[in-house]
């Protein structure tokens, strides 16, 4: 299928910023969908034009004219509207006549409602796209390498020397960084045979989370610690990052982030076999050790993330 021109939603946000970094490389003309005044380098010399999920009439502009558009869901939109709002975005995009939806979850989620709030939104928001009606393929990742920067891994890092997460010791993540996920993104976009699919992707390798904290310890040059948080602990942490925006109290924030981890750390969705997937899209994966090499890791409070998908 011919795509030239992509827009790329949330530009302005990591998961985008890497979209648009991937696109350009390939070749595609892009437009920038952001509503962020500063500009980050990654988008000079890109088309940049704001649109408001609250507004269809300017989801329907920033659709028009492109062959193709790549959507990520910020992480915070007002509470309630989080389905009205992609579907806002699927239905401009099939009017506007785009080839391909491609959608980036940002997070697996299940292939029914499961009774845990975090993957049943998740279930529900890919959903909503297919009802839509728009040419769609989704891009199911499995963990971001790109969590590490965030304000809720960093810090921790930096500070006291500790990889502290609540994926428990024998669990086996195929994490994957941001780029190599556009360039699946764009993959989905150009192949027939990925219209109407769902596709899980992962890195080349899978590590457990001490193993993470060996290759933390060699990137940084200094000893870094595996530290095991519970599921509830991890979402006391998170809370206390995301409590302004969330739009949730203090316990469901927690309650619904510990049942995501309990779920994860039972079924473990974040080891993906990606041998059959690279046959068919050889691409060559980023390794964590490779990826963590190309990162700064001075502490800066102001380059801190709260959220890869913010």
């Amino acid at each position: 299928m011919k795509i030239e021109k992509v827009a790329v939603f949330s530009a302005s946000a990591r998961p985008g910023l890497a979209q648009v970094r991937q696109l350009k490389r390939a070749g595609f003309q892009v437009r920038a969908i952001t509503r962020q005044k500063l500009r980050n380098s990654t988008l000079d010399g890109v088309e940049t034009m704001p649109a408001d999920l609250d507004d269809p009439d300017s989801l329907l502009a920033a659709c028009r004219g492109m062959d193709a558009v790549f959507f990520t869901s910020p992480s915070f939109t007002q509470r309630g509207k989080a389905l009205v709002h992609i579907a806002r975005v699927g239905a401009a995009a099939r009017e506007a006549g785009v080839k391909r939806l491609v959608y980036n979850t940002t997070t697996w989620h299940p292939d029914k409602p499961i009774g845990v709030p975090t993957m049943d939104v998740g279930y529900n928001k890919t959903a909503a796209l297919f009802a839509s009606g728009v040419k769609l393929s989704v891009v199911r990742p499995s963990l971001f390498m790109d969590n590490l920067l965030t304000r809720w891994v960093k810090p921790y890092l930096l500070r006291d020397g500790e990889f502290a997460y609540p994926h428990k010791l024998d669990l086996d993540v195929s994490w994957i960084c941001l780029d190599d996920v556009a360039r699946f993104m764009i993959e989905a976009a150009v192949r027939d045979e990925f219209e109407g699919k769902i596709i899980d992707v992962g890195g080349p390798e899978t590590l457990r989370p001490t193993m993470v904290a060996d290759l933390l310890s060699d990137a940084l040059g200094r000893k870094i610690t595996y530290r095991l948080l519970t599921p509830r602990e991890f979402g006391e942490r998170m809370y206390e990052v995301f409590k302004d925006v969330s739009g949730l109290t203090r316990e469901e924030y927690v309650g619904n982030l510990e049942k995501h981890y309990l779920y994860k750390n039972e079924t473990n969705p974040f080891n993906v076999p990606m041998a059959a997937m690279l046959e068919r899209i050889p691409i060559r994966l980023t390794t964590m050790r490779e990826w963590l090499r190309q990162q700064d890791w001075t502490e800066n409070p102001a380059e801190e993330v709260g959220s890869v998908s913010a």
